[in-house]
């Protein structure tokens, strides 16, 4: 990519960030924040039970991760890649387009945490990605099911007509065929063997000279991808691992809307919550889908008409984004503690999360890109 291209991407980034920005601050200034401030107040330090849904979620992560790495023969701790759960969390939801970074940075923290060689934890990330997206399709089906009801309700408040049940379903099906392709193209397609033999061909000799050199290291990842699509015992426990991560995230807006007084039952608030995480999804200049997610959980509750909606929306934004920033903070710590940010400039780390990097785009490419 070229210098201007460069530039004009990092200007369109900024603007979406600002307008993302600028959405969530709408979104607080136009509820009545006085009331959820009084609402949040009201709970006391029973609001403290809104932490425990979140780790359990990415406990349920680091479960599914482990799982494929036992497939793989390497036996961890599930403590370690807990902690880097965290830590790439935090990177996921203070940078636009964070979940990137995080793919790349995550294989190279497991690597080292654990002793397994980054090209398994290629693999692996790379097994849990495409289930963690079909499992998220799997959570938004089910729960656009038990709550169809009151869904339908809320589409027809909203728009008139069932349209938004027909774009969740739809968005549901985008991620199982999204999953399929991912799983076909990294298990069969040989792409970060192709990546790295493409990049090879370039007129940069250093690169040239550190591609052929680690070329057994794309081709072992293409190997061991292929070795956990063919795993189905392994495949199905990481993925009943993974569902609980999205059963959990769930249950963490229906507790805080339940202490703010909300009177919605667990299906109804799983209904739209994951549709607003296909939303949150697909907002992916926009960290932790700061704006768009904001004013999507606002319209939905006023949708779903709950009482004094005006206030308990704008309180259950705030708790969410304090906590949020509560485990972004923790996931710093984590970063700051391992010694990351500064090992990262040593050299050997440097390699290896470049060679994590390029097989993980591999992995994302279609074969057109890559040969």
């Amino acid at each position: 990519m070229t210098g201007g291209r460069k530039r004009v991407l990092g200007v369109l980034k900024g603007v979406v960030f600002a307008l993302c920005i600028a959405l969530f601050v709408h979104a607080l200034a136009k509820a009545d924040l006085a009331a959820g401030l009084r609402r949040i107040a009201a709970i006391g330090p029973a609001v403290l039970v809104v932490l425990v849904p979140f780790p359990l979620a990415l406990a349920c992560d680091a479960m599914g991760w482990r799982r494929l790495l036992a497939a793989l023969d390497h036996h961890v701790r599930v403590a370690p890649l807990l902690k880097v759960r965290v830590a790439i969390e935090a990177v996921t939801n203070t940078t636009p387009a964070g979940a990137v970074w995080a793919e790349a940075l995550s294989p190279v923290l497991v690597a080292r945490r654990t002793g397994a060689p980054v090209p398994d934890v290629v693999a692996a990330s790379t097994a849990k990605r495409w289930l963690l997206v079909r499992m998220h399709a799997a959570y938004v089906t089910l729960a656009a099911a038990f709550g169809a009801a009151a869904l339908s309700r809320a589409s027809r408040s909203l728009v008139g007509t069932d349209l938004i049940v027909a774009i969740v379903l739809a968005g549901a099906f985008a991620l199982v065929i999204g999953s399929l392709g991912a799983e076909a193209l990294t298990a069969r397609g040989q792409l970060a063997g192709r990546v790295s033999r493409f990049l090879g061909r370039t007129r940069l000799r250093r690169l040239e000279q550190w591609l052929e050199g680690r070329h057994h290291h794309f081709t072992h990842a293409d190997a061991q991808i292929g070795r956990l699509a063919d795993d189905v015992p392994a495949t199905r426990a990481a993925s009943a691992w993974i569902l609980g991560l999205w059963f959990f995230e769930g249950l963490e807006t229906f507790i805080i809307l339940r202490l703010l007084g909300a009177p919605l039952g667990l299906a109804e608030v799983m209904s739209f919550d994951a549709a607003l995480s296909v939303v949150r999804s697909a907002a992916i200049f926009a960290p932790a889908g700061i704006g768009v997610q904001d004013l999507g959980y606002l319209a939905v509750l006023e949708a779903y008409g709950i009482p004094e909606a005006s206030g308990i929306g704008p309180a259950f934004v705030v708790i969410k984004r304090l906590k949020e920033a509560l485990w972004i903070g923790l996931g710093f710590v984590l970063i700051a503690r391992t010694g990351a940010t500064r090992r990262f400039a040593h050299h050997q780390l440097a390699e290896d999360a470049a060679a994590a990097a390029a097989a993980q785009r591999g992995a994302a490419q279609p074969p057109s890109a890559a040969t």
